[in-house]
Parts: C-alpha cells; structure tokens; sequence
C-alpha cells in the first residue's frame, strides 16, 4: 500500500473527485501502475470475470478510484513473483478480504519447481525406459528364433516320419509282392501232376 500512496502523493492525476475521493482514468492508472493501457483494460475484463464491479462515467468509461487501484496493484505484484497466472493471480486476490487490502499481502505464493531437477528425473526415466526397451526387443527376438527353430525342427521331424512312412509302406508293398512271387512259383505237390 505504500508504493501506491508514495505514487499518489507524489504526482497529480486528476482532480476529479466524488465525496472527496479522487478518481482516476485509465491512462492515468496505467502509468501509476506501470502497465500499457490495453493490459490495465486485460486486468479490469478478468476482474468482471470475477465479479468485481467498477464505476463507469456517463459516457461508459471505468472510473478508478483509490482502492480499485490497490487491489489492481496487488494483482500485478502477484503476478509478477511469476508463480501465479493473471488468471490465479485476480481469484488469490478476489477472493480475499479486499476490504482489508493488508491482508492480501499475506498470500504465499506457489514455489516454482525445480526443472533442472524435473529434467534430471526425467532424463534418468527415459534412459531407463530405452534399456527395457532393449532388454524387450531383445527378449522378443529370442522368442521368434526360437519359435522359427521348434517350427523348422518340427518341419524336419514331420518329413523325416513321412519319408520312413513311405519307405516303409513301399518294403511292405514290396514284402507282400515278393510273398505273392514266391506263392506262384511254389507249387504244391499235387500241382505237379496236373
């Protein structure tokens, strides 16, 4: 509340005033606060957002007074520390007593992570999860070989059987051919005197 106070004590805005109460325009708060007209503008839509009202002049423009510019000034430091969004920044400070803007100074803000240290953990985690990578490829592989050997060995097996199959059929065939021979040429005894 001091930066502010020193800020208007130092420089006339505007010798407007309601009840005693100076009000300020937009140009004028936007250097007392240090800001471009369009983002005081930004601030003041996100502020409505959030139900905070302003008084607007006859022809529709917001009219600041005093504490509008506190509360606005509070929301920029907020913002500013950069643990905060514009958006967290209006609700922390909304959403507080606003009447006592004292209070407001006691928010704590959110501590930026560590990313080195994000990184770190990160990195390790990749590096890791390339080794099981490899170790799996590895793994896959072994087991497709070996299926393809237990299938070419099966393969193997396979036509070694029909093959002994075969040859067997044909010394069987050949057994009973031989035996069908051999009973032709034989002849029984009685058969020699026909």
């Amino acid at each position: 509340m001091s930066d502010t106070t020193n800020i208007f004590s130092t420089s006339v805005i505007s010798d407007t005033s309601i009840d005693g109460e100076l009000i300020y325009g937009t140009a004028a708060v936007s250097k007392v606060l240090g800001v471009h007209e369009r983002t005081l503008r930004k601030y003041c839509a996100l502020m409505g957002k959030h139900n905070y009202e302003f008084n607007k002049n006859a022809m529709g423009h917001r009219a600041f007074y005093k504490k509008d510019i506190e509360v606005i000034k509070k929301i920029v430091d907020l913002k500013n520390l950069g643990s905060l969004t514009l958006n967290e920044s209006v609700k922390t400070i909304l959403e507080s007593d606003i009447d006592n803007i004292d209070t407001i100074s006691a928010v704590e803000p959110i501590s930026n992570p560590d990313y080195n240290k994000l990184l770190g953990e990160f990195t390790t985690f990749k590096n890791e999860q390339q080794q099981f990578n490899q170790q799996l490829v590895g793994l896959i592989q072994k087991q497709q070989n070996y299926i393809k050997y237990s299938i070419e060995q099966r393969d193997r097996k396979l036509m070694f059987a029909i093959k002994e199959s075969m040859e067997m059929r044909r010394q069987l065939a050949a057994a009973e051919e031989k035996k069908e021979n051999e009973k032709k040429k034989k002849k029984s005894w009685w058969q020699f005197w026909k």
